[in-house]
């Protein structure tokens, strides 16, 4: 089974953004980022992807935290998963975003609903 975890909040902190993710009953020590995302279009979601143990965790980012993402595009702040135990860098996200944003951009392979999801918050 996926492990995922879904980001609640995410909040600017000096020149950083902190993303707050749900309860989850499984340990992040150890966690390493993998600088990769990829996009959820179903639920409406980036996800970043990180690895505990040789396992992969999914970060998912759902679209009401889109604007907090965007100021971090726009500012170049990095992007930290701030957990109970664990303050994890998450590398190249923001290159990451930027690169999805400009591939779904007129691109009928994500769907329609993301599409314009992303044009609202990121492009509008």
């Amino acid at each position: 089974m996926r492990k995922k975890i879904t980001i609640e909040r995410a909040e600017r902190q000096d020149n950083k953004l902190l993303l707050f993710p749900a309860p989850h009953s499984f340990s992040l020590e150890g966690a390493k980022a993998k600088n990769y995302m990829l996009v959820d279009s179903d639920e409406l979601a980036f996800v970043y992807i990180i690895e505990v143990d040789n396992e992969f965790i999914y970060i998912s980012l759902p679209k009401s935290l889109w604007t907090k993402l965007n100021e971090a595009l726009k500012a170049h702040l990095p992007v930290f998963l701030q957990d109970e135990s664990v303050l994890l860098e998450l590398e190249g996200m923001v290159e990451e975003l930027a690169y999805l944003i400009e591939n779904i951009d007129g691109n009928a392979n994500y769907g329609e609903a993301m599409e314009k999801a992303v044009k609202e918050v990121f492009l509008g």
